[in-house]
């Protein structure tokens, strides 16, 4: 049970995970600061929804089962038509462009470019491929958070020469303020809370939430920026860190 309740307050807390298994800095063998940076984007995929919901079958009291099944087929009746309001709102809000728009702000900050729109102006790249992103709920009752996998490359323009690599996912936890809810739900934010709100509520929060994640993103991209930068000034020849 302690262990339950440490996994729910991470979540509430909105813990960042930070896979850097597919890191790469060869920073030190360009000079990238103080040039023209542009942004790409891959197309995003569609949102996953990953919500359960749970059907209990007793086989020693049948009756029991059978009221059950049915009881539960109507809730996940109701649970679909809610979860397809969720993804619709949740494909309005606008999440790749956010997390796009926040990470090239960040990553041109710290190598001191100027952002460019275009890639023919540009003397590097930055590539951002969201691999995977999405709600994940695994309970009508579990919390709900925004899940974002995505890696960034960082390229010279003419050459398509590989400069630094990162791989970040982020699980960013929902909060009652960012659906309107302030204090009445506490911290942690259920797909059972969503499945009653309107669309254009959960539109507004869901954007909140990606706001949130976005700034997630950035910083994280930004400090392993910061950091590659001064590693490859302290470390002559070193180009990989995990």
């Amino acid at each position: 049970m302690a262990t339950f309740s440490r996994k729910l307050l991470l979540l509430a807390l909105a813990v960042i995970f930070l896979g850097s298994c597919a890191t790469v800095n060869h920073l030190d063998g360009f000079d990238v600061y103080g040039t023209r940076l542009a942004v790409v984007m891959h197309t995003p995929p569609d949102p996953r929804m990953n919500v359960d919901y749970n059907v209990f079958i007793d086989s020693h009291n049948p009756v029991f089962s059978a009221l059950s099944v049915i009881t539960n087929m109507a809730k996940a009746s109701q649970a679909y038509q809610a979860e397809l309001v969720m993804r619709d709102a949740l494909d309005g809000a606008g999440v790749p462009d956010l997390i796009r728009d926040r990470a090239f702000s960040s990553c041109a900050k710290s190598l001191d470019a100027d952002a460019v729109q275009s890639r023919a102006e540009a003397d590097y790249i930055l590539e951002l491929d969201i691999k995977e992103w999405g709600i994940d709920a695994h309970a009508a009752w579990d919390p709900v958070t925004l899940r974002i996998q995505l890696t960034a490359r960082l390229y010279r323009s003419f050459t398509d020469e590989l400069v630094w690599r990162r791989n970040v996912t982020v699980t960013q936890a929902a909060r009652g303020e960012m659906f309107g809810l302030g204090a009445i739900v506490g911290d942690m934010v259920t797909t059972q809370v969503l499945s009653e709100l309107t669309r254009d509520e959960l539109e507004s929060g869901f954007r909140a939430l990606a706001v949130q994640a976005s700034r997630t993103v950035a910083r994280s991209l930004e400090k392993d920026l910061d950091e590659a930068r001064h590693k490859s000034y302290d470390d002559d020849g070193w180009d990989e860190w995990d």
